[in-house]
């Protein structure tokens, strides 16, 4: 993360501002990060049709009273790499479809498209641990 965080202020203006939503695939509950178009389309070109290798990471920031989480995805294969911060103390349902599906999608904010790029991810037990332990940080 490029971000400079020393305060509960900059931790807040840096939260991902277009937010999430939640999409019913196949009967499971998957959340899909809303970005601008521009960045949609750019992981879109550069990974349609290609193999891709991605990896995610959460790294959970807390103070005892807020929780953040930095939602790191890494495309390997396409050069691509994202930083999005959400504040879990609004945002707790996100984590928890993430635990349950093991699935994240990423969609353009403001198209009439249904287009969402899914990524597996690939150690959903460990969306589960991070899920129970912002769970345990927000009570």
């Amino acid at each position: 993360m490029n971000r400079n965080l020393n305060s509960l202020e900059d931790f807040l203006a840096n939260v991902h501002k277009l937010g999430f939503s939640v999409i019913d695939y196949n009967g499971i509950k998957v959340p899909y990060l809303l970005v601008e178009n521009v960045q949609f389309e750019n992981i879109m070109s550069k990974s349609y049709g290609k193999p891709n290798l991605i990896d995610t990471n959460l790294n959970i920031y807390d103070d005892g009273r807020h929780v953040f989480v930095n939602l790191n995805i890494n495309f390997f294969n396409a050069d691509l790499e994202f930083d999005f911060l959400l504040y879990a103390n609004e945002t707790i349902d996100f984590f928890r479809f993430l635990s349950t599906a093991g699935m994240l999608g990423i969609a353009p904010h403001e198209s009439k498209s249904s287009n969402i790029f899914f990524v597996q991810l690939p150690k959903k037990d460990q969306a589960e641990k991070a899920f129970e332990l912002i769970k345990s940080k927000l009570n």
